[in-house]
């Protein structure tokens, strides 16, 4: 089956890229014998800056379909367009590289490894970026008074309150 170049038919009628475009997106998952549909036929566009609430009752998919936009998870079916590239048959590395670059997420439970301080935290992403010492110093720093936690990055994520947890999880 040929694909349609959906980026440049979408840029055609809307004028633009969309950032994110979802075309026909389903999900299941299997639970013991059964099979559970999870995203039935989702179709989602969002432009750039353009800002998206993502709603529903418990149970309902919202996660999932957070997994597959944030390239932690992938449909069964449909086109994923990020950035007028398909992600749909990235292998894991591309899908590193995309997170790496191009989504950020902040998790419900902030994800910070207990055992770093707030800066070794924010600075474990850089790490896979080609950075000098020097460069991932000023970034970390920076970040971190950004978020008015300068005076916090010696202190591992115990010792920060719910909010100081999140901003470090932000930067």
């Amino acid at each position: 089956m040929e694909r349609v170049d959906f980026p440049a038919a979408w840029a055609a009628i809307n004028g633009g890229v969309n950032m994110i475009k979802l075309k026909h997106i389903y999900k299941s998952y299997s639970l013991g014998d059964e099979q559970v549909d999870v995203l039935h036929d989702i179709n989602l566009h969002v432009k750039p800056k353009e800002f998206v609430s993502i709603l529903g009752p418990s149970g309902s998919g919202k996660s999932t379909l957070m997994n597959i936009i944030g390239c932690l998870d992938i449909p069964d079916s449909g086109d994923y367009i990020l950035d007028g590239e398909y992600v749909d048959n990235c292998t894991e590395n591309e899908l590193s590289e995309i997170r790496s670059k191009k989504i950020g997420f902040i998790f419900q439970q902030f994800n910070l490894l207990p055992e770093l301080t707030a800066y070794e935290n924010v600075e474990m992403p850089l790490l896979y970026h080609k950075l000098s010492p020097a460069e991932r110093r000023e970034r970390v720093e920076r970040t971190l008074a950004q978020v008015g936690l300068a005076d916090r990055m010696k202190h591992k994520p115990a010792q920060l309150s719910g909010g100081q947890q999140q901003r470090v999880a932000v930067g």
